[in-house]
């Protein structure tokens, strides 16, 4: 992966002419040496901004990263005030593979906001007719053929990896995210290594996730592999449930219960054991054995199906279906009104028992809070946990009871292991109610459709008491079709059941394989190659902040975080420890570590780093020379380090006497560097 800026134009057309600058850049070490306050960030923000990066700069929700000598007005060299008319900005710049182009984009004077026109030629040789319109900052840069960062992202030879943001999706990692790994501005950049990262795309851990960018750590792929996962297994369980859900519905449909079966996949998952029951006499049989019982009646029905014709015999027949009707309802209704009170009770019980656990949740948070606070040391000399209830707030006394001096108070920690032995117990306890509630109901529904078939008999044979002979053929024909519809109902449910039972095993394939993917992960999550990554950065940084004379502690208790992969004191952020001058020293060794390390190892970083005055906090000339001095030395291998500064040119060229480097000078009594342009 490597950026390089080759040459840089600003523009601004006035009734005077043409004003600007136009900066040839060489690779190595380039220094932009222009007196305070004449330009020279101007320069570098133009840089930042022809590469869309301006989000990256600080400057909050300003749009333009340049004073009004390119937005509103300029001086003339006569101090005459001229208004600008139209400013642009043109960037030269090559990778890898030696291909140049030439970006263009307007400052003031155009309505194509957010538009960037690529050439792929030098700036001397542009065809203004031959361009490719790009646009950014708007929905599909990142993604689409003519978004900008998606061209910048295939000629520098990224891959922007996808990475989770606040609103639970995944959205491309946006360049401005890891600009401030390589560039550093000078208002606020100075302030903490990556201080400008953007937050306007609301990605989770941002400067983390563009570190892991540009170190080209392997944890992006672990990380995608297990969000993948995890919403592959998510994906599964949902359909598992729909699947339990249609059983259930099955099962409903034959006034049973589906067995064998929970609602979410277990270890022991066994397809040949989903089965329905349905209730018979007291007892809950396979479907199996009631459609088989089933058939049974319906072909002894048929053979005896003959009714004798004894007028005699009809009285006492329809008398005894009466009775038996008679009989049945009353046993039904008997039935009905003990499971109605049974179920009502269950209720009640699920009621209070959902009460008591959200009483024992409240009563964990208490203790939790009070165990979190009870660990920190400021508390350690009170007597927050002495002598005084978490809960209520009470006095009370070193016994709470009057216990012998052999008893003991429970602990804190002691109290809460047992409070969530107690909200697992009462939530046990609420599963339970829950399934035998389930049960009774289907249980309820088929009494319910007994009562109403043996009321509607026995209302029939009453209404028809003067025409016994017809009553019995009818109710004969009745419990016929009756049988026949049970046979062809069951049989249709356990032709489902078996479509089911290969559903659930074909679910609980995928989704033991992607549980197993998942257990096969490293448990850590950086690996050997991301351990050895960041080793080698840490030793990079700890010899520069030695060279730079870094003297707040010795550079070798410096670590690099395997959390944030930001340097570390003891697990501690060292910007805490340091004095303001050893902050700067450290940002300067942090990110030209960043860069050495990507000539040892393949990352990601673009081998460009832009400092604007990196001279901050009356860091010590030799510091500074140093730094120069390094940075031309990281370069050898390729690479481009551009300082932007405003040091004396002859203090710079006695310091870097031997040492390889182009500068870039204009002197004070030259004037601005946005000046008029000639030719």
């Amino acid at each position: 992966m490597t950026l390089s800026i080759s040459r840089l134009k600003i523009i601004a057309k006035t009734i005077d002419g043409d004003y600007g600058v136009d900066i040839p850049f060489e690779k190595g070490l380039f220094i932009l040496r222009l007196d305070n306050s004449h330009g020279k960030s101007t320069c570098i923000n133009a840089i930042a901004y022809a590469l869309g990066m301006e989000k990256a700069l600080g400057l909050g929700s300003s749009k333009l990263p340049f004073p009004p000598s390119l937005t509103k007005a300029l001086e003339g060299k006569d101090g005459t005030e001229y208004s600008i008319i139209k400013s642009s900005v043109m960037l030269e710049i090559g990778n890898k593979a030696g291909n140049i182009c030439t970006l263009s984009r307007q400052i003031v004077g155009s309505d194509e906001e957010g538009i960037i026109y690529q050439y792929d030629s030098r700036i001397d040789n542009l065809n203004l007719n031959n361009h490719s319109k790009l646009f950014l900052h708007r929905e599909g840069d990142t993604t689409r053929p003519l978004g900008f960062f998606k061209w910048l992202d295939s000629f520098v030879g990224w891959n922007l990896p996808l990475v989770p943001n606040f609103d639970g999706k995944e959205v491309p990692l946006y360049p401005s995210i890891f600009f401030p790994t390589w560039f550093v501005e000078q208002k606020k950049g100075w302030s903490s290594i990556q201080s400008t990262t953007p937050t306007f795309m609301k990605i989770k851990e941002a400067k983390k996730r563009a570190l892991e960018f540009i170190l080209n750590l392997d944890v992006n792929d672990t990380v995608k592999k297990r969000a993948k996962l995890k919403v592959d297994i998510d994906s599964e369980l949902q359909t598992w449930k729909a699947v339990h859900k249609k059983s259930e519905i099955l099962a409903a449909r034959v006034f049973g219960q589906i067995r064998g079966v929970a609602d979410t996949p277990e270890a022991k998952f066994d397809q040949y054991k989903i089965d329905i029951s349905i209730k018979k006499d007291e007892r809950w049989l396979s479907i199996q054995d009631i459609a088989e019982d089933t058939e049974k009646q319906l072909l002894e029905f048929q053979i005896k199906s003959k009714i004798e014709s004894e007028n005699s015999q009809f009285d006492n027949d329809i008398q005894c279906k009466i009775d038996s009707f008679e009989s049945e309802i009353r046993n039904l209704d008997s039935r009905y009104v003990s499971l109605d009170s049974e179920i009502s009770f269950i209720n009640q019980q699920v009621y209070s028992t959902n009460i008591r656990v959200d009483n024992l949740l409240s009563d964990q948070r208490k203790y939790e809070d009070l165990k979190k606070i009870g660990e920190l040391k400021i508390f350690a000399n009170t007597k927050l946990n002495h002598e005084n209830c978490p809960t209520c707030g009470q006095d009370y006394t070193d016994n709470l009871i009057d216990m012998d001096s052999g008893s003991s108070v429970m602990s804190v920690d002691e109290s809460l292991d047992f409070i969530k032995q107690q909200v697992q117990a009462f939530k046990s306890v609420a599963e339970n109610y829950k399934f035998q509630k389930k049960k009774k109901t289907v249980e309820l529904g088929n009494i319910k459709l007994a009562l109403v078939e043996a009321r509607k008999s026995l209302r029939k044979i009453r209404e028809s008491i003067h025409h016994p002979e017809i009553i019995l053929k009818e109710e004969e024909l009745r419990q016929k079709i009756k049988l026949e519809n049970s046979v062809e109902s069951y049989s249709e449910t356990i032709s489902s059941l078996v479509n089911i039972r290969l559903e659930f095993d074909s679910i609980f394939r995928k989704y033991s394989s992607l549980t197993k993917q998942r257990r096969n992960l490293p448990e850590s999550i950086l690996s050997p190659l991301d351990m050895k990554k960041i080793s080698i950065l840490e030793l990079h940084l700890r010899k520069l902040l030695v060279d730079y004379g870094f003297s707040s502690f010795s550079p070798d208790k410096l670590e690099i975080s395997r959390e944030t992969y930001l340097p570390t004191r003891e697990g501690f952020d060292i910007g805490f420890d340091t004095s303001a001058s050893d902050g700067i020293r450290l940002i300067w060794s942090y990110l030209l570590s960043l860069f050495k390390l990507s000539n040892d190892i393949e990352t990601n970083h673009p081998k460009l780093v832009v400092f604007d005055e990196p001279r901050q906090q009356e860091a010590n000339k030799f510091s500074f020379t140093t730094l120069l001095k390094s940075a031309s030395e990281i370069c050898i291998g390729g690479g481009q380090v551009i300082l932007a500064t405003s040091e004396e040119s002859s203090v710079i060229k006695e310091s870097l006497q031997g040492v390889a480097y182009t500068m870039f000078s204009s002197e004070k009594s030259e004037g601005k560097i946005i000046r008029k342009l000639h030719g």
